[in-house]
């Protein structure tokens, strides 16, 4: 008789799947731990396995339970998040933990009702907890597996769509198997990232290419249907990194995208080499100095999910003929410029579109 679709999955996956940290079996019955789970979920949201690993090892040695990270500040957690992005990533993390404690008694519940009201857990989140950590028959479905199932049946699914989604998880629904639920979950999500890939997937030696519709119809390119593009609207900045040899002048973001993380001054317009007056004005009208040599550092291009910033960036070194001193302030609401230590700069979280520019001024300083 011949084997499943589970069974003949289940079998590849016994053999192939890769050894990635949140993979290791947990105690206290178990499949694995719920707390590593959905660490390594929500740093997986939009973020490849190879650039995730190093971060999650980091954060785990750090915070190794939802206990210690709910009495975390938040400017630590968002440090060691630092370099990852999307940062409201780590700050539904780090309510989530504290919702965790305060009312589960430090324990994921084992329910998808109870799941989804936890910040930053939506239907796939709660799947792959539930399926994942507890190893419950609870769907887990995310742009692999949509893909996997519309070649599989050959079913136009459109990527990203939410009918979609749903019909997908109704289909896996069905061919969950009654034991290893969560290996099977786990199963499919590996045959996505490793094999039915978007581009050039490696058809002729998928595990289960005998059960694949698409495969047979030599469709496979066709499956599943790309979402309409949409036009990023474009914002253009300028940044100026402000210092004195001593200490650096930042702001903290209150609100928006990169709430929480700190930055150089910033104005609107992308200021290039040839725009060093407006730069210096602009550096006039915000702090009052006047005697300081400008630099310009070049330009970069960062792309959100819904956005693109571009950006040009200068440094601004105050004269020692000044005679001003930048006074050491607590940070403030709105965007208030306030002194940080140049030698405390790089514990400080900052965008990812700062990182290279902020460790090279901290090089040429000889601070790392």
């Amino acid at each position: 008789m011949k084997p499943s679709f589970a069974d003949t999955l289940l079998a590849w996956f016994d053999q192939s799947a890769r050894p990635l940290p949140w993979r290791e079996a947990a105690g206290s019955g178990h499949r694995r731990d719920p707390y590593a789970v959905i660490v390594s979920e929500l740093m997986l949201q939009q973020t490849q396995v190879t650039a995730v690993i190093s971060y999650f090892e980091r954060f785990m040695a750090r915070f190794p339970d939802f206990e210690t990270l709910a009495a975390a500040d938040e400017t630590e957690v968002l440090k060691y998040w630092e370099g990852l992005g999307y940062y409201r990533r780590a700050k539904n993390l780090l309510a989530l933990a504290g919702r965790v404690v305060d009312q589960y008694k430090g324990v994921l519940p084992p329910d998808k009702a109870e799941l989804l009201k936890l910040p930053g857990i939506g239907p796939y989140t709660a799947g792959a907890i539930l399926s994942f950590a507890y190893d419950l028959a609870e769907p887990a479905v995310d742009g692999n597996v949509v893909r996997v199932m519309a070649r599989l049946d050959a079913v136009p699914h459109v990527q990203g769509d939410p009918k979609g989604q749903r019909a997908v998880r109704a289909r896996v629904a069905q061919l969950l198997p009654g034991r290893r639920a969560g290996d099977f979950s786990e199963a499919l999500m590996e045959l996505g990232a490793t094999v039915c890939l978007p581009s050039s997937p490696r058809c002729a030696g998928c595990p289960v290419n005998t059960f694949c519709r698409a495969f047979s119809l030599s469709t496979v390119d066709q499956y599943p249907v790309k979402r309409a593009g949409q036009d990023r609207p474009v914002t253009s900045l300028s940044y100026v990194l402000i210092h004195d040899g001593e200490g650096v002048l930042c702001q903290r973001r209150p609100q928006g995208l990169l709430s929480g993380l700190f930055e150089f001054f910033r104005f609107e317009g992308k200021a290039t080499g040839e725009a060093r007056g407006r730069v210096r004005k602009e550096v006039q009208a915000k702090t009052g100095l006047a005697d300081f040599e400008l630099t310009y550092r070049g330009e970069k291009r960062a792309v959100f999910s819904h956005r693109v910033w571009e950006m040009a960036f200068w440094e601004a070194e105050l004269s020692g003929a000044a005679g001003y001193i930048m006074r050491d302030a607590a940070f403030s609401a709105g965007d208030a410029l306030v002194r940080i230590k140049i030698s405390e700069l790089a514990g400080l979280p900052c965008p990812a579109f700062l990182l290279d520019w902020r460790d090279g001024f901290l090089k040429r300083r000889g601070e790392k």
